[in-house]
C-alpha cells in the first residue's frame, strides 16, 4: 500500500462506528467539495460568518492537491469528515511561518456526525502525522469571532500564538493562530 493509500481503522464512540482516515485522491474531489459546501451551507444558515458554499467548487478543491494533502474520514464506509495538511502557510502565519510545523486547514465534520468527537479524532491523526514527518508540531488558524470554536481548539491542547488581521477593512477577517507542539 502506498502512503497515499494508507488507511487507519479504529472504533470510536457512540454506536462504535468503524472509522477510517485515509489520504484522499483526486478521484475524491466531488465528495470533498460537496462536504465543504455542506459545511458552508450549515454555517450560512446559522448566521456564522466563515465559509460560503461558492468557495468550494470542484475546480477549487482540485487545486488543493497542488499544495496540500487532503484526508477523508469515513464512519462505517460513509464520508464523515475531512481536513487538509500543508507544509507551510505564509499567507496566515507571515513572519512566523515555519516549515518545521505542519499546518491544518478545512477541518470539517458532516452535520449527522457532530457531537461524536470526530473532529478530535482527525486532530489526533493530524498531530500523529506531524510527528511521523518529524515536524515540531501542528499549527492552525481559527476565525477570531467564533469563541466556541477557539475554545474547542484550546480544549484540544492548542496554544494561542497571536491574532492576525487579514485585510479586515477590505472584506478579510481576524484570525487567531494556534500551535500544538509534539508530545503535548
Amino acid at each position: 500500500m502506498s502512503s497515499n493509500e494508507k488507511t487507519n481503522l479504529f472504533r470510536q464512540g457512540k454506536g462504535s462506528a468503524e472509522l477510517s482516515i485515509r489520504e484522499a485522491s483526486i478521484d475524491d474531489v466531488e465528495v470533498l467539495a460537496a462536504m465543504m459546501r455542506e459545511a458552508a451551507e450549515v454555517m450560512v444558515h446559522a448566521g456564522v460568518e466563515q465559509w460560503k458554499p461558492d468557495m468550494f467548487t470542484s475546480d477549487t478543491v482540485r487545486g488543493y492537491f497542488d499544495n496540500r494533502r487532503l484526508f477523508l474520514l469515513t464512519a462505517d464506509g460513509q464520508p464523515a469528515g475531512l481536513f487538509t495538511l500543508q507544509d507551510s502557510d505564509p499567507s496566515y502565519w507571515k513572519d512566523l511561518n515555519d516549515d518545521r510545523y505542519l499546518y491544518l486547514h478545512r477541518l470539517t465534520v458532516r452535520p449527522e456526525y457532530r457531537g461524536l468527537d470526530y473532529g478530535g479524532v482527525m486532530l489526533n491523526y493530524a498531530e500523529q502525522e506531524a510527528a511521523r514527518q518529524g515536524k515540531l508540531g501542528l499549527r492552525l488558524d481559527c476565525v477570531a469571532h467564533l469563541p466556541t470554536l477557539n475554545a474547542y481548539y484550546q480544549r484540544n491542547g492548542f496554544v494561542f500564538v497571536t491574532e492576525r488581521d487579514l485585510n479586515r477593512e477590505r472584506g478579510g477577517r481576524y484570525v487567531n493562530l494556534y500551535e500544538k507542539p509534539n508530545g503535548n
